[in-house]
């Protein structure tokens, strides 16, 4: 039994925008100084701008991917998330990524679960991986739902 090499890629957004990127990072350093500024604290500004880079960070810093035999991950700056093929419930794939969730049907608490995979170029190959170790979960029998486009997918 061979085991295949994890399909693994990095995403930096902030590097694809960098206008909206200069526009967010103005826009962080503008509350970081008016909170300092209207708390009469800087330790106050610091937080402020702390709490709104942490808010974004998914998209100011680079994000690793990795999806390989036991599951898949994705980590970057202040982002450690993990599921395994067995959590994986449905796959919802966009014209920008595909999203990995462990519920069954759409809910309000979607944004907090699940990962959001952000393709690079490689939509086949992520699309492939993940219908691979679908397939193989699934033999036993689940309530997986197929994989799922949302309107303007291509």
């Amino acid at each position: 039994m061979t085991t295949e090499e994890p399909l693994q890629w990095t995403i930096h957004l902030a590097r694809r925008r960098p206008a909206r990127t200069a526009v967010a990072l103005g826009f962080i350093l503008a509350a970081a100084v008016c909170a300092g500024w209207a708390f009469r604290s800087p330790v106050l500004g610091l937080l402020a701008a702390f709490l709104l880079t942490a808010a974004i960070a998914d998209y100011l810093f680079p994000v690793r991917y990795r999806l390989g035999e036991d599951g898949l991950e994705a980590r970057g700056f202040l982002l450690r998330r993990r599921m395994t093929w067995s959590q994986v419930r449905r796959v919802t794939r966009d014209h920008l990524g595909v999203k990995l969730s462990p519920l069954p049907r759409p809910s309000r608490l979607e944004a907090y679960r699940g990962i959001y995979l952000w393709f690079a170029g490689n939509e086949d190959r992520v699309m492939a991986t993940i219908a691979h170790h679908r397939a193989s979960e699934a033999a036993g029998g689940d309530d997986r739902q197929p994989i799922q486009r949302t309107p303007g997918a291509s």
